[in-house]
């Protein structure tokens, strides 16, 4: 697969200065903010070529302008000659699917798909919404000994920095062996500030709908690059009975 560019934010600095100094000779153009330009650069649309269906992931064989190269997205139903959007990804070199028995020389590993074309539900509301903190716990969640709440983690997040916490919740997402661990989306119906879902990387085997309880690291600010980034996650984690 070949490489994917990427610009540097030094270098989309200097673009955008140079945007600014234009003399007013020429049209007016609309001048971007960094932030909308990185958006648009780590945005993809890709056509598919293949599908492969394995026990957590759907792996495609896609096409962008001239790149083929694969990705894989959580399971999914997929159609083959259609036209999808995703944005960011991480990168695994020499991936081994033993589901597939195949080695990938590179896949991507993206959260999701977006269908360009699908028809929208209902109109968005004008009205803001309103970000609500909240310490009750969903039906059938029981804190373990000693453990605390989504809440607690998120409002005491900087206290807890470096420190062991254990968190009960439900397993919403379950993404297995990326970088050598599985990756875990774990919420528990409280919230802080719109704050409801952890993401914790453990060696458990684990399964959507699961309830348990989990005892890791706590982690701020986690860059894992390729747009990637965590102000808060949980690390090797291991199941508390």
């Amino acid at each position: 697969m070949k490489k994917i560019l990427f610009w540097s934010v030094s270098s989309l600095l200097i673009l955008l200065v140079l945007v600014q100094c234009k003399p007013n000779t020429e049209k007016t153009e609309t001048v971007k903010t960094i932030e909308s330009v990185v958006e648009e650069l780590n945005s993809h649309q890709i056509t598919v070529k293949e599908v492969l269906n394995a026990n957590a992931y759907t792996y495609l064989l896609v096409t962008e302008a001239e790149k083929e190269y694969w990705i894989a997205v959580p399971k999914t139903e997929v159609t083959v000659g259609k036209s999808y959007n995703y944005q960011g990804g991480m990168e695994m070199k020499n991936f081994e699917s033993k589901d597939l028995k195949r080695t990938f020389d590179s896949v991507l590993f993206v959260e999701g798909l977006i269908d360009p074309n699908a028809t929208a539900v209902s109109e968005p509301s004008s009205t803001p919404v309103k970000v609500v903190s909240s310490t009750a716990l969903s039906k059938g969640i029981t804190l373990a000994k000693g453990g605390i709440s989504l809440f607690d983690l998120f409002s005491t997040r900087d206290q807890l920095e470096g420190k062991t916490v254990i968190l009960t919740g439900k397993v919403v997402k379950f993404m297995p062996q990326i970088m050598k661990k599985n990756w875990v989306h774990l919420q528990d119906g409280s919230s802080f500030n719109g704050f409801n879902d952890i993401t914790i990387t453990t060696l458990e085997k684990l399964k959507v709908d699961d309830i348990v309880s989990l005892k890791g690291t706590v982690v701020l600010n986690k860059d894992l690059g390729s747009g990637y980034k965590y102000d808060v996650l949980v690390e090797d984690a291991v199941l508390v009975k």
